[in-house]
């Protein structure tokens, strides 16, 4: 009877432990984070035996055995509540329920400000684009969106250092010869205009940067658009941050959004969604081309801006490629990029 326990006991541990890989062929999608699945890796790279195959198929197996989200959620939890500490190292666990993404702590600390001559290269750099689309009879307007601990810092953990000395951002918005919207100071001190658990603004902060970049290219071509205030609903999402913590529980936070934002556009060719390298909108809207170099904050500008000007490309491609015939037949041109991106373009 006791062998039988024990042969019993064997059996069962290990269907347990092999369950995960047993079960791959019906497991889900096991990502939350913003990246493709490992891939099946060779045994065989250009003739030759794939030494780093065992590290691949570490890689891939972690991405896709069964189970993952639910173990993930689970830990990220304990980890969370009994020692408030975070089980993804790309999220940061703030006070109050916050979170902040991982790549911003080099600006909040000051480790990622450039060098004296690295920060000249990079406002030469943008002057120089200023200047060339300025000749070609286009306005030029960078807008550089803040991190979120660069508006609500009083949400960091005091374990963090914030540095006093001016960040990349703040001299940038400095720089002689540039037309750079602070949205620093328009966003600072006002009602809450990021997610708590989300590394982006939320519909309020994302109409008040659309009202200053439309406010400025009034201001350069004379051609008004504006954004107003009228609130159509609310809903709910789940902060990208909430999902790599916590991918099968993350609560969702309330979200106001306004009229200004609800789809008239329409767009011109194939579209998936607002991820895609190349969006390209017609509206009824102001008689203007736009092209935007953006990333991901832009995607809660594109319905403003989309249903405010008649033709707006958008682009996300990297590095940025401000000469293409888009961009060339724009009216205005506008380079949006988050701070923590900023040393990005030293090596483009």
């Amino acid at each position: 009877m006791k062998k039988f326990a024990i042969i019993l006991y064997a059996l069962c541990f290990f269907a347990l432990v092999s369950a995960p890989l047993a079960l791959m062929p019906w497991a889900e999608d096991q990502l939350t984070e913003n990246r493709p699945l490992a891939a099946w890796p060779a045994l065989f790279v250009e003739g030759s035996v794939n030494l780093t195959w065992p590290k691949e198929m570490e890689d891939y197996f972690r991405d896709r055995f069964a189970g993952r989200l639910m173990m993930v959620d689970a830990w990220g939890r304990v980890l969370a509540t009994v020692f408030n500490v975070s089980a993804n190292d790309k999220v940061i666990l703030g006070d109050d329920g916050w979170l902040f993404f991982q790549e911003t702590e080099a600006d909040y600390d000051g480790s990622a400000a450039l060098g004296a001559s690295e920060m000249e290269d990079l406002i030469s750099y943008l002057r120089a684009e200023k200047n060339a689309a300025e000749a070609r009879g286009q306005a030029f307007i960078i807008v550089i969106a803040p991190n979120k601990n660069s508006i609500y810092g009083e949400y960091m953990p005091t374990r963090y250092y914030k540095s006093t000395q001016a960040g990349n951002l703040e001299r940038l918005l400095l720089a002689e010869g540039l037309d750079c919207i602070d949205l620093v100071a328009l966003l600072s001190g006002k009602e809450r205009l990021y997610y708590r658990t989300d590394s982006h603004w939320n519909s309020t902060g994302a109409r008040l940067a659309a009202q200053a970049i439309m406010h400025h290219i009034e201001e350069k071509t004379g051609v008004a658009a504006t954004v107003d205030a009228v609130v159509a609903g609310e809903r709910y999402i789940a902060g990208d941050l909430a999902r790599m913590l916590y991918p099968l529980s993350a609560a969702a936070e309330a979200d106001t959004y306004y009229a200004a934002s609800v789809q008239n556009f329409r767009t011109v060719g194939r579209f998936r969604d607002f991820n895609d390298l190349n969006i390209t909108t017609e509206s009824d809207g102001a008689p203007l081309r736009l092209a935007m170099y953006r990333d991901s904050f832009a995607d809660a500008l594109i319905p403003y801006l989309s249903n405010a000007y008649s033709h707006v490309h958008y682009s996300r491609q990297t590095p940025p490629s401000l000469d293409s015939e888009a961009f060339l037949a724009a009216d205005v041109i506008i380079f949006q990029m988050a701070e923590r991106r900023l040393p990005e373009l030293i090596e483009r």
